[in-house]
């Protein structure tokens, strides 16, 4: 019988603890005058330190949790403290914390290519499969140019190769609709003799990937605006188009998918946002893709991995329903985060917005331990028990 292993799910509760973590220093950053009883708590320093814990910190573990299936224990292990090591060196003052901070984040995005993303080159027969991997190479590339930039105090590169990642994390969300969302719904629908065909929707989804690649690549070379607003539209339309045609609301309850739906439209929505404040402003931000990251990214990924666990501890995919709480304040969190781009209760909005998101992830984890002790001590009954 197949050992069932269970180091992956020490890098999703690392994901789901940064993600946690990471609000709260934030938002004392904003506000030192009123939250000054909290001061002690040591506050890095560097520009941009948030969006890459919260973009690269999170992603890594993120990925590394759902890539990392063949290599051992001692791999997972490895990986793992030098996630660690890399987030600890940003408490570390000076030239001696931004050189460790390089080394390690390269060191985990390195392998992270090498024992996830080279799989993807040696599988694809076709372009389109080695997509994955070409992303996974990429983020390591963009990682490699915000380290060159915190080093020699370039924050404009900094900010394109975060800019960079966001891109890249946006498609990847994308592909993963058309591959884990399509079979989910699929499988769902025939169980209820509603069986759907071409689900993939391949055609479809080539085109939503050049689009991505357009908006990605006419905003970070700059281009108008409205270059890159069109082409966001244009996915975000996409993602609809998609929603539409799998007939999501016929398994409406089966809430395991719904957060999956809902993670995905929240994505699309985000970026008509993103869309339709550059060309308010008239320039691109990274706070306008908060819409995307945290009603899309968030919410997909804590359900993705929450599914992933209970798969792969042969649970019956049901989400409990601490995730479901957690669904639905991570769409309220998102919702709250939009809502303050306006200066009436901005302030009030961005706090709701944070406490909303500390509740998510504090349902996540909980919800990830519980997993596991009910794995192992069905396990140590079955061991008992024979």
């Amino acid at each position: 019988m197949r050992i069932i292993r269970t180091e992956f799910v020490t890098l999703f509760l690392l994901a789901g603890c940064v993600a946690l973590l990471a609000v709260p220093l934030k938002v004392i950053s904003w506000f030192p005058g009123d939250l000054s009883f909290l001061l002690a708590v040591p506050i890095p320093e560097r520009p941009l330190w948030h969006g890459h814990a919260m973009l690269v910190g999170y992603a890594q573990m993120v990925l590394g949790g759902y890539l990392l299936t063949r290599p051992g224990q001692r791999t997972i292990m490895l990986y793992g403290t030098l996630w660690l090591m890399a987030r600890a060196a940003i408490f570390v003052p000076g030239t001696t914390g931004l050189l460790l901070g390089a080394a390690f984040n390269i060191a985990v995005f390195t392998m992270l290519f090498i024992y996830a993303g080279l799989n993807f080159f040696r599988a694809a027969k076709r372009l389109k499969s080695a997509i994955p991997g070409m992303i996974i190479f990429l983020l390591l590339l963009a990682e490699s140019l915000y380290q060159a930039g915190a080093i020699y105090g370039y924050e404009m590169l900094c900010e394109g190769a975060l800019r960079g990642v966001i891109w890249l994390m946006i498609l990847l969300l994308f592909m993963m609709g058309g591959r884990i969302i399509a079979a989910a719904t699929s499988g769902a629908l025939q169980k209820r003799d509603l069986y759907r065909p071409y689900m993939a929707q391949g055609r479809l989804e080539t085109v939503g990937i050049a689009a991505l690649i357009a908006a990605a690549t006419t905003d970070l070379a700059m281009f108008p605006v409205a270059i890159s607003a069109f082409f966001s539209i244009l996915a975000a339309a996409i993602i609809f188009c998609r929603l539409w045609s799998w007939r999501v609301w016929l398994v409406w309850d089966f809430f395991d998918l719904t957060s999956l739906h809902l993670g995905y439209a929240m994505l699309a929505g985000g970026m008509v946002f993103y869309a339709v404040q550059t060309l308010i402003l008239g320039a691109s931000s990274l706070v306008d893709f908060h819409g995307a990251l945290i009603g899309g990214f968030a919410l997909l990924s804590i359900t993705v991995m929450c599914r992933t666990v209970m798969q792969r501890l042969r649970f019956t995919i049901s989400l409990p329903i601490s995730m479901r709480i957690a669904s639905l304040c991570l769409i309220a969190s998102a919702l709250s985060r939009i809502a303050a781009f306006q200066d009436t209760a901005s302030r009030e909005l961005l706090i709701i917005s944070g406490i909303l998101w500390e509740c998510a992830f504090i349902g996540f984890i909980g919800t990830l331990i519980w997993l596991v002790c009910r794995f192992r001590s069905a396990k140590i009954a079955n061991a008992n028990r024979s």
